[in-house]
């Protein structure tokens, strides 16, 4: 594989800092790009995929392991500069090759980096609606725990099936989602926070459908590779197909690890 300049993975890292100011950074990193680069193929993906009104403030004091271990873990794999198009830099649709260090920070942190852009996005969709969070299988709750420090009311929901993670909470519902919703109001009121969704079988489907909120928050893939997605077709298609009556008012990258496209959707009831 063909080796990144160095600069051009910390403008691509930086983009996601809570120190910058993500439309600014995005801006930057593509004034930078030479013609023809992975810098700017990247570049114009990221710009092409931001659907976002809200001007995110620069964070302070913003503390975030995850974050600074995900930076690193870029500039250690020389090839890689965020999701690209050319199998030649870990193309998110076939891609056959990640940082070894992957299983360990989904392990202990999660599946996704929480940005300080998409939780102040969150923040402000409670604002909203008057209500909080339900991160709904919250795996080892590290997006409640940043959510938590962010002054915002979140409930953690999953059935604790794995054992084996790093928890950062203390009081996670063991519960199946779908029978949660129904015993809590259908979590209407409560903006609903699904990270990674779980695309097999159904869980998903009678999730949405019991879910009597207004608003959906996705975080996760863009991929439509059967890797970590669903097996036929995109989240963002997933829901326009299952979710007639919701629109997607928001879209953001995410920080992504090799051979992976991740990104935060809003979804609003019509």
């Amino acid at each position: 594989m063909t080796k990144v300049p160095p600069a051009d993975i910390t403008a691509y890292t930086s983009i996601f800092s809570p120190t910058t100011e993500t439309s600014k950074a995005l801006t930057s990193f593509s004034s930078n790009a030479k013609k023809g680069s992975p810098r700017e193929t990247v570049s114009k993906y990221l710009k092409s995929r931001r659907t976002c009104d809200c001007k995110v403030p620069k964070a302070k004091n913003h503390i975030n392991p995850y974050m600074d271990l995900w930076a690193h873990s870029c500039k250690k794999l020389t090839t890689f500069l965020g999701p690209l198009p050319d199998p030649s830099y870990a193309n998110p649709a076939n891609a056959k090759r990640t940082h070894l260090i992957l299983p360990v920070l989904y392990h202990h942190f999660g599946c996704v980096v929480p940005t300080y852009d998409a939780l102040y996005i969150i923040s402000e969709l409670v604002a909203k609606s008057g209500g909080g969070v339900i991160d709904m299988a919250s795996g080892n709750g590290y997006w409640t725990y940043m959510l938590r420090r962010m002054k915002l009311d979140v409930v953690a929901v999953d059935n604790m099936a794995s054992e084996y993670r790093t928890m950062w909470i203390g009081d996670t519902v063991k519960a199946d989602g779908v029978e949660y919703l129904k015993k809590n109001g259908g979590g209407k009121g409560r903006v609903l926070l699904m990270v990674y969704m779980i695309t097999a079988g159904d869980f998903t489907r009678r999730i949405v459908r019991a879910y009597q909120g207004d608003v959906i928050v996705v975080v996760g893939t863009q991929n439509a590779n059967r890797y970590t997605g669903f097996s036929n077709c995109t989240a963002e298609e997933w829901f326009e197909k299952e979710m007639p009556g919701w629109e997607m008012t928001t879209r953001i990258a995410m920080p992504s690890f090799a051979g992976k496209d991740e990104g935060l959707s809003v979804w609003q009831r019509r």
